[in-house]
Order: structure tokens, then sequence, then C-alpha cells
């Protein structure tokens, strides 16, 4: 109950040749059960069926990346291609082909890994390599995550039951829902890295706009004079100088904001990802930088506020 599939797995690497030239290849072996492994949509043909698993055909199902590297187009239905596993080559009609967001983005964090992804019937390999019908690996696929603890659980007992098993330890379970707590809980220690980052590069431009607002203070001294001599309040001084800082950064905020805009959609755009943008999150990030401004345009503000007019205009 409550499971759409059940599948042996296994992952091979090769080599796949095609007209464009020869690629390292991972090849993911198991039977139709498998097209639910990747929640990537298929973007021509079909999956593999489970007529092809039983009958051993030789077909598979490509990412668009790999149809793109083997043949130059993802117009390749019904086209062979030649993959070599340990030395034993195979010619592999395509049937299908997946969209590759999630591959795009696993090959940019593996360092730009571009090996080729195919996924085929296990019995591609049983037929090639003699292999028995044993398994190691059995993926099973509940209908909804929220039966996946209950799915496991029931599957280990079943088979801990029919093969007369009493060690606990010999049959071990691993939930895509524990993966992804994983994930995660990696992604919440890189959100706190990048905000501490972030944090220590604010200060740092604080600071560094604090320093050019008291060099201006010091280069317009004699206009601050002349200003208070003729009547200009504190306030109106300090004011004008918070300004400036709250300017400065504003101006820096903008710029950043524009190219994060135009290099994330540059990124969105290689990765086919739509670009998603929060109105919030950039009225935010402009306001803030602003704030940053103001608050280290403080202390220079004061000190042209409270300059002496006769000091002022003293200076040279």
């Amino acid at each position: 109950a409550h499971v759409k599939g059940i599948t042996p797995a296994t992952s091979w690497t090769g080599k796949g040749k095609g007209p464009k030239g020869e690629f390292d290849a991972t090849a993911t072996a198991g039977n139709s059960a498998l097209q639910y492994y990747s929640t990537e949509p298929l973007i021509r043909g079909h999956y593999f069926t489970e007529e092809d698993s039983e009958s051993g055909a030789h077909v598979c199902v490509l990412t668009r990346a790999s149809a793109m590297a083997l043949f130059g187009s993802d117009d390749v239905i019904g086209m062979t291609f030649e993959l070599n596993l340990y030395g034993t080559t195979t010619e592999l009609k395509i049937v299908g082909i997946r969209q590759d967001k999630q591959a795009k983005i696993i090959s940019m964090l593996n360092g730009g890994d571009d090996s080729l992804s195919i996924e085929m019937p296990y019995s591609v390999l049983t037929s090639l390599f003699g292999m028995d019908e044993g398994y190691d690996v059995v993926v099973i696929f509940p209908e909804s995550s929220v039966y996946a603890n209950e799915t496991a659980t029931r599957a280990v007992k079943l088979l801990n039951a029919k093969k007369g098993v009493q060690d606990p330890n010999i049959i071990q379970v691993q939930s895509m829902t524990d993966f992804t707590s994983q994930v995660d809980n990696v992604m919440q220690y890189i959100t706190v890295f990048v905000s501490l980052v972030a944090a220590i590069s604010l200060l740092v431009g604080g600071i560094g706009v604090m320093n050019i607002m008291l060099v201006s203070v010091t280069e317009r001294t004699r206009e601050i004079g002349i200003r208070k001599s003729l009547g200009a309040r504190t306030s109106s001084i300090m004011m004008q100088f918070l300004a400036e800082a709250g300017i400065i950064t504003l101006l820096g905020g903008l710029i950043g904001i524009v190219l994060g805009l135009v290099i994330g959609n540059v990124v969105c755009s290689v990765l086919s990802f739509p670009a998603s943008i929060s109105p919030f999150v950039v009225i935010a990030a402009t306001l803030f930088s602003s704030a940053v401004g103001i608050f280290f345009g403080i202390y220079p503000a004061k000190k042209a506020a409270k300059l002496s007019p006769i000091e002022a205009l003293r200076h040279e």
C-alpha cells in the first residue's frame, strides 16, 4: 500500500560514443519504476516499459544535456549510440529525453562534471555480464514522503521474515527524507557562513564610507564655516552629511542589485531555471544599504556639525 513503484538499482561508469565524440558516462539501471527516481519530466519520447525490462531491450533514456553532447541535438528519439562498460560495448536505442535542470546543478557543484547520464533496463546488464537475479540495492517509491518511514519499516520486516534474517543490521535503509534533511542542514551552515561574510563585508564597507566622509569633512571645513557664519543651523549641516553618506551607500546598493539581477538571470538561463525576483527583497536590500551609510555617517556628520565657525574659517 502507498507504493507506486519498486526497482532494483545500480549505477555503472563507462564511456558513451556518438557522432559528436566519446564521453564519460554514468549508467543507472533498473526496471520501469526507475522513472520515479528523478523529478525531471520527459521532454521527448517515453520511458522504457516493463516489457522492455522483461525482454532485455537495449533501450535507454538520456538527459537533454547528454543528447546534446552525443548528437548536437535533443531530437534523437530512435537514434542509437555505443555504451562501453568495463570493456564490454553495447548499442542502446534512445526512447526518451529528460529535462536536466538538476543534473546541471549537480554538474556545477562537482566542478563541471559533464558525464553522460543514462537510464536503462536492469536486464541489459544481466544479459551483458551474466549477472544473477540477486540485487544489492532495491529502491521503493512511496506515493508520498509522508509514507516513507512506514514503507521502509514494513519493507525491512518483510525481507527479514522472507530471508530469515536475525541481525537487524544486515538490511540497511536509506530514506530520501533523511538525505533531504542532511542537505537542509548543509544549506543552513552555508547560509550562516554567507551571512557572516555579508556582515563582515558590510562592516568593512561601512568603515570605508565613514573614512570617506571624514575626509570630506576635513576638505570642506572652510565651506562649513562659511555656511555657519551665514546662519546655517547645526542640524541642517548634520543632515547634509548624513544624506550624502546615505546616497553613497544607496548608489552602491543599487549597483549591487543590478549586478545581482544580471548575473542571476545569466545563471538561471544557463541552468534553464526561471528567474525568481522578489520585489520585497529588492526594496529591503535598497533600504538596508542606505541605512548602513546613514549609521556609519553619524560620526562624520556630528564632527562637521560641531565645528566652530571661527576655527573653520581659519582652516586652509
